[in-house]
């Protein structure tokens, strides 16, 4: 095999690193450890597999590769400043980003076998087992469900948001390419963990890197519905990023948002600005993919759509939208029982009838369970139905399933704002009341735009604290005076500030809600810890409940 580059030949055969017809001096670990780059330029190879090939998975030292990768550096002209031809990615491994010259062997072989042309056409992440479909006319296409990948479960239906992020562009003047292709990839990899997204690989968006982007091109030859496109400043001790979302159908910005930040930790303002971007972005396609589902006839439904459409009850939480919700997901998993984020939605809506008396029917929470269990082994990696399953646990008083679940949905998926603040909520509740109030007020940051219900936890951390006028505060964020929930705990509030005709008429007003209301029965139900119940008890006597 033979690698052209930048004056640079790779050759396997004669084992020669060759510049300008010169063979350079290597040492063959050196060697390997080139040609093994070589062969996967253009994606992040990890330490496991350098060691695995280089070192034929032998047990060597991090100094023993951080000396290879030095080496191999300094034969190529290379620098760990400058990284023109291997780029560090920090936490995952080292990728290849020479131009590989179009008349080497390897690249005679891709044309050949077509592989050149499927580059283009993978979507989703490296390792998400999808592959684009669709015709060219910009609306969200179909997805074709290859073999999953080891170790996932069913993969998310057909139906689904396909999104390509375009190389962001470096403004820098005298700044290295890598922190914008590092935040480029940073965003994929974050808007890759929202299990209603399909995002096209790294692999397939760095052919567009450097030149003007057509977005009927992108369209076409990625099938992608919608498009981010973004920019990178550093200077002076900060880094402006500006991202933007584009519907690929029509070009029509659907956001944009500009960030600015010190740089005293280029690596932490990284990781903060891709996650703020990825929550974005991911909330803002999907609340378009819900609004294009509302424009639908009931015939016209499939099970994504009907997954999208029930989402509006959580926003919520009406009765009304309850009963459809629950029959929207129904008709979901009869049409698509491989569909996992369908069971774990369905299994919140079940578990309503429990939580709320929500049109009950029988046995709720053992068919919510059912469901968050379906979910779970469909797709062991979908963050929403873990989460899921640990609520159904608290409901059952199973604390420690409850605690062991959602912390495998926080790793999951740590930039999902609903993810976040259900997770909060539920904390808050059983009276982890600090970390659910963080959860919860991270969750608000990420989105702004955000249902009320995110400000429970709030309330429920002020009213802890003794801090009753900023529970109230917070009662009025969220901004659900038809939910008896909301006038029972400001009833509390409102006796523990000796506001007896206030607290009397929301304690009222909760009765009137929820006719069949016993608050002990309702806060035993959940899951509340006995010292805070107790304290709620107390101001919700003091407004006059005689129970």
């Amino acid at each position: 095999m033979l690698y052209r580059f930048d004056g640079f030949e790779i050759d396997t055969g004669k084992f020669e690193l060759r510049r300008n017809g010169g063979v350079v001096a290597i040492e063959p670990l050196v060697f390997d450890f080139i040609c093994f780059l070589a062969e996967n330029a253009g994606r992040v190879v990890s330490k496991e597999e350098i060691v695995d090939t280089v070192w034929k998975g032998r047990l060597v030292s991090e100094t023993t590769i951080s000396s290879c990768v030095k080496s191999a550096r300094k034969a190529l002209g290379d620098s760990g400043d400058h990284q023109k031809y291997i780029r560090t990615v920090r936490g995952r491994g080292f990728e290849f980003l020479a131009q590989l010259n179009d008349h080497s062997e390897k690249a005679e072989q891709q044309h050949n076998s077509g592989n050149a042309a499927q580059v283009s056409d993978e979507i989703a992440d490296q390792n998400s087992g999808f592959t684009g479909l669709g015709d060219s006319t910009g609306n969200v296409p179909k997805v074709a469900i290859t073999d999953k990948p080891p170790g996932q479960g069913a993969l998310p239906p057909t139906d689904v948001p396909v999104i390509a992020v375009l190389p962001f562009n470096n403004l820098s003047v005298g700044v290295d390419e890598y922190f914008a292709d590092g935040l480029t990839e940073d965003i994929i990899a974050n808007l890759a963990r929202f299990s209603e997204l399909r995002v096209v690989s790294r692999v397939s968006m760095f052919q567009f890197k450097g030149g003007s982007i057509d977005l009927s091109v992108v369209r076409e030859r990625l099938k992608a519905g919608y498009v981010v496109e973004g920019s990178v400043r550093r200077a002076a001790g900060r880094v402006r990023i500006s991202a933007q979302l584009i519907d690929a159908e029509n070009g029509v910005h659907l956001w944009a948002e500009t960030y600015d930040r010190d740089m005293e930790d280029i690596f932490a303002v990284q990781d903060e600005v891709t996650r703020m971007i990825a929550a974005a972005l991911g909330v803002k396609i999907q609340t378009v993919a819900q609004l294009r589902a509302m424009r639908k006839s009931p015939a016209e439904l499939d099970a994504y759509d009907c997954v999208l459409r029930a989402r509006r009850y959580t926003a919520v939480l009406s009765e009304e939208l309850h009963a459809e919700a629950r029959d929207l997901l129904e008709q979901a998993v009869a049409r698509d029982p491989d569909y996992a984020e369908a069971h774990a939605l369905l299994a919140n809506v079940y578990l309503a009838e429990h939580r709320f008396d929500a049109n009950h029917l029988p046995d709720s929470i053992d068919r919510a369970l059912a469901m968050a269990q379906k979910a779970t082994r469909l797709d062991p990696q979908n963050a929403y139905a873990r989460c899921w399953l640990g609520i159904v646990h608290f409901f059952r008083l199973e604390n420690d399933k409850f605690l062991a679940e959602i912390e495998r949905a926080l790793s999951l998926n740590p930039n999902d704002p609903e993810t976040l603040a259900d997770i909060g909520h539920y904390l808050a509740f059983m009276g982890e009341f600090d970390r659910g109030y963080e959860l919860s007020m991270h969750a608000r940051q990420l989105c702004p735009i955000h249902p009320g219900w995110y400000y429970f936890s709030a309330v429920r951390y002020h009213y802890n604290r003794r801090d009753y006028e900023a529970m109230l505060a917070d009662i009025e964020k969220v901004a659900m005076p038809h939910f008896y929930w909301t006038q029972m705990l400001s009833a509390a509030a409102l006796g523990q500030l000796d506001r007896q005709s206030e607290a009397e008429q929301c304690l009222q007003r909760a009765y009137a809600l929820h006719p069949n209301l016993s608050p002990k029965a309702e806060l035993t139900k959940w899951n509340a810890a006995p010292a805070d119940l107790e304290h709620l008890l107390e101001g919700l006597k003091k407004a006059g409940l005689s129970e």
